[in-house]
């Protein structure tokens, strides 16, 4: 705005000032002209006083012949002068007819009534020529008027200009310094919340100056220091899972110690009784003795604790061949325990013919725990309809597919595409920190793959993980 302002400013300078030249220069021509035009008036008033003053000498003279030839060469050299004032003033061009033929009779016969005649007519010429050098001065001193006022009209425009040309830079350098003092002050408070952990949205600007550098560093630093915190918050989930996981499995290992001891005493107590009703034929077998029962409720507590203990042993955290299959339903068995899948049928729908996959089992392990999770929170404790989480694989051309659909209350259309963003979260305040799908998806793009989401609200929401089936003969390091 300021630089459109400035530039038309600039216009009107230029057509003024050129105006105003121009008028000075046909002002200074027609002086010029003028001068000359006076120059020519007072030599050819000079040669026609002289004549003057000759005609009334040899108007007595007794020789008309030497007279009218001495006038004749008098009145002659006035011609030119006539001539080339008579453009300017056509006036002078009656008398220059008249002097020309007066010229032609004084040097053929003159007479005295000629010269007579020609003193009438220099009396008129002097009038005219009087006439013309009022006229000529009259003009001269209108242009010197016009030149002068012009001048001073000219000095006032550029007083004018000067004021506006100090009003509009001192403008354009407080509009300046303002703008530039606002985004040092934008620069100063961004840094400070980035330095107290609230950084917000990247500074945005359009400057080209050493001020958008130093915004483009700052948001350069935003990018990196989030980047950084990124990491160490998806390092800090791995640690606590794998913690997490290490304490479940001490856990499990002693309760299944304590538990075991005790079970296997009452399992060798229940099959004693079992073989003696069967050997005894007691009357109450499958009545109201059931030792089958015992058996059989013990074996699945011992199972149970069998499946914890193992699914909580540390993995590896080198990349090696997987079966998805396999890690998938160990996970599904063990989150079945958590409480928010008591009313939620989990069923399992594994492709027998899947091929293993290159991958950190501990991180897969991790990405199928989040997701079926999620899926849970997804039905708030509902329980009709019937919640339900379907967890498919299959393959297709060259990637093994793993999908976690359930019929939960879905994900609006205006949040669907920032699910995946850090600490972007749809649940209640306190219940998610909004790092899980942020976590799968560096864990699955971590081994190669692709992890894509679909929902629609009301009806359910589906997650598919593509992992590449590794090639023959590759290094799975």
């Amino acid at each position: 705005m300021f630089t459109f302002a400035l530039a038309l400013y600039f216009v009107v300078v230029t057509i003024v000032i050129a105006f105003e030249r121009q008028t000075m220069i046909e002002s200074v021509a027609m002086l010029q002209d003028l001068n000359e035009r006076e120059e020519r008036l007072v030599a050819l008033n000079y040669s026609v006083s002289r004549t003057v003053i000759s005609v009334n000498e040899n108007y007595f003279s007794p020789d008309i012949e030497a007279s009218g030839k001495i006038l004749a060469l008098e009145v002659e050299a006035l011609i030119p002068g006539l001539t080339r004032l008579q453009t300017a003033y056509p006036v002078l061009g009656e008398a220059r007819g008249v002097l020309t033929n007066v010229v032609d009779e004084l040097s053929g016969d003159p007479t005295r009534a000629t010269i007579a005649d020609l003193r009438g007519t220099m009396h008129r010429l002097v009038l005219e020529l009087d006439q013309v050098t009022a006229d000529v001065a009259a003009q001269k001193l209108q242009m010197v008027e016009r030149y002068q006022h012009t001048f001073a009209r000219l000095t006032q425009e550029w007083i004018a200009f000067g004021v506006v040309a100090l009003a509009l830079m001192g403008l354009v350098f407080k509009v300046f310094f303002r703008g530039l003092s606002a985004d040092i002050d934008r620069v100063r408070r961004h840094a400070s919340h980035i330095v107290q952990g609230r950084p917000g949205a990247r500074l945005l600007h359009s400057r080209k100056d050493e001020l958008g550098l130093l915004m483009d560093s700052v948001n350069s630093m935003q990018d990196e220091l989030a980047k950084r915190e990124s990491q160490i918050e998806l390092t800090r989930q791995q640690s606590f899972h794998k913690e997490k996981m290490a304490a479940v499995g001490s856990l499990a290992a002693a309760v299944a110690h304590e538990i075991n001891n005790p079970l296997a005493a009452i399992v060798g107590v229940a099959q004693a009784m079992d073989n003696e009703c069967r050997s005894t034929s007691c009357a109450n077998y499958g009545a109201n003795c059931h030792p089958e029962m015992i058996l059989e409720q013990a074996r699945r507590v011992m199972h149970i604790t069998r499946q914890i203990s193992e699914f909580s042993v540390p993995q590896s955290q080198e990349a090696e061949l997987i079966d998805i299959n396999g890690l998938l339903r160990s996970t599904v068995n063990f989150v079945k325990f958590d409480r928010r899948f008591r009313l939620v049928d989990v069923i399992v729908e594994l492709d027998s013919n899947l091929p293993a996959v290159v991958a950190v089992a501990d991180h897969l392990v991790q990405v199928a725990m989040n997701l079926l999770i999620n899926a849970a929170d997804a039905f708030h404790g509902r329980a009709e309809p019937p919640p339900q989480i379907r967890v498919l694989t299959s393959r297709q051309e060259g990637w093994v597919i793993v999908r976690v659909i359930d019929n939960g209350e879905g994900i609006s259309p205006e949040n669907l595409p920032r699910v995946f963003e850090e600490r972007f979260s749809t649940k209640q305040r306190g219940q998610g920190s909004g790092l899980g799908l942020s976590l799968c998806r560096s864990l699955v793009e971590k081994t190669g793959g692709t992890i894509d989401i679909e929902s629609q609200l009301g009806v359910g929401t589906t997650v598919e993980i593509k992992l590449p089936v590794p090639v023959l003969g590759a290094d799975c390091r």
